[in-house]
């Protein structure tokens, strides 16, 4: 389990070493941190990372005006880049907050919640998930 934190610690430090020499060596490129965070939208804390073989997904959502996603949960960390528009996303119990272009979501794992479009125009997200081939996106909550 050490080895497998210090490997993925140097790869981040190679990896971030290397995009800032890129960016030094060609000021035309510029690098901006988004979001880094231990924490999902909510302040409470990622779980560990998963023990299978990774696998990486991105899907891309547009998300009509007027519009509530099914309530659901994610068995593995994800964030959503709000590419345009204005969601608001609710956790189960009452907790939300909004979210616009050019945000990052950082969802919740485990825990019911849905968004919804409330504006006038389509809510558009790119969604990366770090799961594993055998872990659904998403899971939604069965309606009673």
């Amino acid at each position: 389990m050490k080895s497998a934190i210090v490997i993925r610690l140097f790869a981040s430090l190679v990896i971030t070493y290397s995009i800032t020499s890129y960016a030094d060596e060609h000021p035309s490129v510029t690098t901006d941190l988004i979001i880094r965070s231990s924490n999902d939208w909510t302040g409470s804390s990622l779980p560990s990372y998963l023990s299978d073989t990774p696998e990486i997904a991105v899907m891309r959502y547009v998300i009509p005006p007027q519009t509530a996603l099914p309530v659901h949960k994610h068995p593995a960390i994800n964030a959503a880049y709000v590419v345009d528009g204005e969601i608001t996303v609710v956790q189960e119990g009452g907790i939300q907050r909004n979210f616009k272009k050019g945000e990052v979501i950082i969802e919740m794992v485990d825990k019911w919640h849905y968004g919804v479009n409330q504006g006038v125009k389509p809510v558009e997200l790119v969604v990366f998930y770090a799961t594993t081939k055998e872990l659904p996106l998403a899971i939604k909550k069965p309606v009673p």
